[in-house]
């Protein structure tokens, strides 16, 4: 690897697994990062920000004869070409596509049948097949060229909220809903610091070299680098969301309310309360995603708010779910929403500022969590998290299906790292780490 970013992690947060020199040989080696732009917590870009934004090629764009995404080619949604990736939840396609499993999600053909390469053997994932290599169904984790898990982190005794491994540390950091954080060692995969929160923790993610963590009425903030720890106050209710953007901190909570920080250059106070943003959701929030000038915000009330992140208005309200907004993804021109009503939902932005569905994509069962990366290609490829404890791996724009990963239990958090990572926690508590690259780490 050739990174030569200022960190005292550099290249072997591997969490101690010895990788199989040939297990990637079908894919060609990762290009790091790219095509992503990523803007800091500040101003400027900052090459490790969580806050992601995928500019698609002209090869990977709906033509006008692509019925991919609708008839045209939408807009341009927000300003330029591309779209922060903190818009990380769900999209749909009017369409429906052969590739999407018509068998809850456990693989198909074009007949619909199930192909038993494509299905996980449910006894072993039970831990007692006793076929061994004769058995037609999968003995892995995951069936997607290039792909392997590389480590399973287990100490959580309830569903991980946030997943984060902040620039300038070589530990990764994960909370869950049985109140507890837990820092892991990179190189060795264990688990060096357990945190009783005295609370059920709501959300956690990093931004930089800042950890931020959604508690009861307030965020709690830490930086790896100069071990300063906040604790900011000006929430009311469960913290189930955070994000930042445009030199600000965003948190949800439950009442439906949005706390907003200011991000100062003063060190001694680093974050200054701005303002509450209320009486828009009427209930919890649930998830962000930034676009270049607008946040986004879903919530349990079924309707994704779109903010002006200049004046903090709410300038539109998207109301086509029918239950709880469980995810926000922006690639290219679109935002994908995903959503308890069992949907992924495409939309885009027109000339005059107005959304549209262009694609909705319907399940057999509900959508938990989407994310975004570039395989070893650098094409774009989405990961989504659906109810049975299965991750469809999809192409971008075309959604055919190219893979899967699995899990006992419904994994509601998918947070993407550097250097080909993908971490993935499930509602038992167990949190995996994945590796998608060419070479060894």
């Amino acid at each position: 690897m050739n990174h030569k970013a200022p960190r005292r992690h550099s290249n072997r947060r591997d969490f101690g697994v010895e990788r199989q020199e040939g297990f990637a040989a079908d894919i060609v080696p990762r290009r790091h990062y790219a095509p992503y732009e990523n803007h800091r917590m500040n101003r400027g870009p900052s090459k490790w920000s969580r806050n992601l934004v995928w500019t698609a090629s002209d090869g990977n764009r709906p033509s006008k004869n692509d019925n991919t995404h609708g008839s045209s080619k939408p807009a341009v949604l927000g300003t330029g070409s591309s779209v922060s990736n903190q818009l990380r939840k769900n999209g749909g396609y009017v369409q429906r596509s052969s590739s999407v499993s018509n068998n809850r999600g456990w693989g198909s053909r074009d007949n619909g049948s199930p192909n038993p390469r494509d299905c996980i053997c449910k006894f072993w994932k039970a831990g007692n097949c006793k076929r061994g290599d004769q058995c037609q169904f999968l003995h892995s984790w995951c069936c997607f060229p290039g792909m392997a898990m590389v480590a399973s982190l287990e100490g959580h005794k309830k569903d991980l909220k946030g997943i984060a491994l902040p620039t300038g540390s070589d530990k990764l950091f994960s909370a869950s809903s049985d109140g507890t954080l837990r820092i892991w060692d990179c190189h060795t995969g264990q688990c060096v610091h357990s945190t009783n929160l005295q609370a059920e923790a709501g959300s956690l993610i990093s931004e930089g070299s800042w950890v931020f963590l959604g508690l009861p009425n307030a965020v709690k903030a830490f930086n790896v680098q100069t071990s300063k720890e906040l604790h900011l106050n000006g929430v009311v209710g469960q913290v189930h969301a955070i994000t930042v953007a445009n030199g600000m901190l965003f948190a949800g909570t439950s009442s439906g309310s949005i706390s907003v920080w200011k991000i100062t250059d003063i060190e001694s106070e680093p974050f200054t309360y701005l303002t509450s943003l209320e009486g828009h959701h009427s209930g919890q929030v649930t998830c962000f995603i930034v676009g270049r000038e607008r946040l986004y915000s879903g919530s349990v009330d079924k309707t994704i708010k779109v903010w002006d992140l200049n004046t903090l208005e709410c300038t539109m309200t998207l109301r086509q779910h029918t239950d709880t907004v469980t995810s926000l993804l922006c690639w290219d021109q679109f935002l994908y929403s995903s959503s308890l009503d069992g949907t992924i939902k495409v939309w885009a932005c027109s000339e005059d500022g107005s959304f549209k569905i262009v694609d909705t994509r319907r399940q057999e069962q509900s959508v938990h969590a989407l994310c975004g990366m570039n395989d070893g290609e650098v094409k774009p490829i989405m990961f989504c998290s659906y109810q049975n404890g299965t991750v469809s791996i999809y192409d971008l724009p075309s959604f055919k299906e190219r893979g899967k990963m699995f899990s006992t239990h419904t994994i509601g958090t998918l947070t993407i790292g550097h250097d080909g990572l993908l971490f993935s926690g499930d509602k038992s508590g167990k949190l995996r780490v994945w590796n998608l690259a060419a070479t060894k780490v």
